[in-house]
This record gives structure tokens, C-alpha cells and sequence, in this order.
């Protein structure tokens, strides 16, 4: 049992290493202090120091996430160059809100003011994943309310805030992301959880395999969220007492 323990925490060891990096800022090439970034896969945070620089551990396929305020909030997904190089650079663009002239003259009614909020088009502030292709589902963002209603954002994007919040059209739009936020995740989590990867790994055919997976009953959000290395140590951990259980039955239908 002891040296079980060891294998599979040296085989965790060698799943996951760290990523050395510093953040810059893209306009001014400055290292960039306190920017926080996030493992997703791993659960796991950090913020640069004051040379911008971090280390995080991370394996190929993570997704790190970095933000800073003032700054557009941006991810990449590590691949294997990022294990070759002592340090990796990544540069956040800034936030910026550009204003156009505005003459200051008698305030619109509120069901004018209101019309002129709902008709505004916000500016881009759309969250990119490095190494994802980009889905478009629309010229400007579609915002979750938590999005739009976070105090950095309010501050930053006041007039984008009251759009999100009161536009019909923004929640329907809302809920269509919700549906394809929905089949992104069944689609990675099927990709993961092949019933070809299940049989070379367990060796198991037909009815057998299928009631194998079946019996595993794993949710698509945990094989979307969770790494295939974890996957495979809970499948493997079930596959004892399936097989068990499997002989019992067939013991049943045969008496």
C-alpha cells in the first residue's frame, strides 16, 4: 500500500512542473508588479513580484489565467515549449476607454436616456484564450451579470454596465452563450472520456465496456473541469469493484 502511495504521487510529481514567467505590459514593455495569475486546471493562484516575474505549477493543456487592473484580462493554454525555456514573457494589453466629445447640455428624460443607453455599443472588452480559436458570436462581448456588474467593470465601462443590465437583446443573447457555453463543455468532456480511451485502458469489449462506463456514471462538468490523469485514477479505482460486481450478476443470470 506504501509504495502504491509513492507511485502515484511521483506519477503527480511528473504530471505537473513550473512555469516560470514574467508579465510586461505591451505598450510600455515595463514589468508589470501584483498581476494575478490562476491555473484553472490546478486550482492553484499567484501574483508577480516586483520584477513582474512568477512561477506557477502547471502541466501542457493548463490554462493560466492573467489579471491586473487596468488591463485586459487574458489566458493561454501551456504547451510543450513553455517546459524548454527558463522564462516565458506574456504581455496584457491596456483597458482603455476611449470618450468622444461630449456637449453638456439639458438632461434627456429617463425614457430617452433610457433608449439611448440600450441602443449604445459597448466597447470590446472580450476575455481571449491563447491556443483556443476565437468564437464570434457577436461584434461586442456578451457579458455574464457578474461581469457586468463587478465594480471594476462599472467604473471602467459605466456606460457598457447600464447596456448590459437593461438591453433585452443582451440577455437573450446571454442565453444562447449559456446554451454554447453549454455544448463547449459536453464537446471537451467527450473528448476526454472516449469509449476507445476506456477500452485500452482497461482492456474491457463490448457489453462489458459499456456497462463498465455506465457504472462509472462521471458528470460532464467533472470530465470537462477535471485533468485525464485524475479521470483515469478514478476509473481505474472503480474497476475492481465493477468487475466484481459484473461476475455476481452473471453468476445470477446463469443460475
Amino acid at each position: 500500500m506504501t509504495i502504491s502511495l509513492i507511485l502515484i504521487g511521483v506519477a503527480v510529481q511528473a504530471q505537473r512542473t513550473y512555469v516560470y514567467g514574467v508579465v510586461r505590459d505591451s505598450l510600455s514593455g515595463d514589468e508589470m508588479i501584483g498581476v494575478h495569475v490562476r491555473n484553472i486546471d490546478a486550482g492553484s493562484l499567484t501574483s508577480t513580484n516586483e520584477e513582474g516575474k512568477f512561477r506557477i505549477p502547471s502541466q501542457i493543456g493548463d490554462t493560466l489565467v492573467f489579471s491586473s487592473v487596468g488591463h485586459t484580462t487574458l489566458a493561454w493554454i501551456a504547451d510543450s515549449t513553455w517546459f524548454k525555456e527558463e522564462e516565458i514573457e506574456f504581455l496584457l494589453p491596456v483597458n482603455t476607454i476611449y470618450l468622444d466629445e461630449v456637449v453638456v447640455g439639458e438632461f434627456p428624460e429617463y425614457e430617452r436616456f433610457k433608449e439611448l443607453i440600450i441602443q449604445e455599443q459597448p466597447k470590446d472588452t472580450t476575455f481571449k484564450i491563447f491556443g483556443v480559436p476565437e468564437v464570434v458570436m457577436d461584434p461586442y462581448p456578451v457579458l455574464e451579470k457578474n461581469e457586468y456588474l463587478h465594480p471594476a467593470f462599472v467604473f471602467f465601462h459605466p456606460v457598457s454596465a447600464l447596456h448590459h443590465s437593461f438591453s433585452k437583446k443582451e440577455k437573450e443573447k446571454r442565453k444562447m452563450q449559456q446554451i454554447m457555453k453549454r455544448q463547449h463543455i459536453t464537446t471537451k468532456a467527450n473528448l476526454k472520456f472516449t469509449r476507445d480511451w476506456v477500452a485500452e485502458n482497461t482492456k474491457l469489449e463490448g457489453d462489458k465496456l459499456t456497462s463498465f462506463i455506465e457504472y462509472c456514471d462521471f458528470s460532464i462538468d467533472y470530465l470537462a473541469s477535471a485533468t485525464v490523469f485524475d479521470i483515469h485514477q478514478r476509473m481505474m479505482a472503480l474497476l475492481p469493484d465493477f468487475l466484481e460486481e459484473y461476475k455476481e450478476k452473471e453468476r445470477f443470470r446463469e443460475g
